[in-house]
């Protein structure tokens, strides 16, 4: 969580707004309540942080063209790329990191990482 929010700061965006960023990035162009949902946030909340998003032209509303009722929100690249350079850094570092471990040692530790992610899953699915 600590990265993600150092990130955000770099990128002069609190960690909540970045999360939405890159979710409309990741998953979008999409309407403003599956943002909400993904983001586990009121739509309210989402609406304004959008209306700031907005103004600061990282994200844009266009119609939908499938339905002409619904409005879209589609990220701009360059905040995305921003992000990608820095990930890319940690990237980096973790691949020299893991490279110092022999293939059975790299095993087990994703072993360990796979059954703890599919721990946290089903205890987040639990609360």
């Amino acid at each position: 969580m600590l990265f993600h929010q150092k990130v955000a700061e770099r990128l002069g965006l609190t960690a909540t707004e970045f999360k939405c960023l890159r979710l409309i990035d990741l998953l979008g162009p999409l309407p403003m309540t599956s943002l909400a949902q993904e983001a586990g946030l009121q739509l309210g909340t989402v609406s304004g942080l959008i209306e700031k998003l907005e103004a600061q032209k990282l994200v844009d509303r266009a119609r939908d063209p499938a339905d002409k009722r619904r409005v879209l929100l589609k990220a701009h690249i360059s905040i995305s790329q921003q992000a990608s350079v820095l990930y890319r850094e940690l990237g980096e570092t973790m691949r020299q990191e893991l490279d110092g471990y022999s293939d059975a040692e790299f095993e087990v530790i994703m072993r360990f990482l796979t059954r703890t992610g599919e721990a946290l899953a089903t205890s987040i699915k639990a609360l």
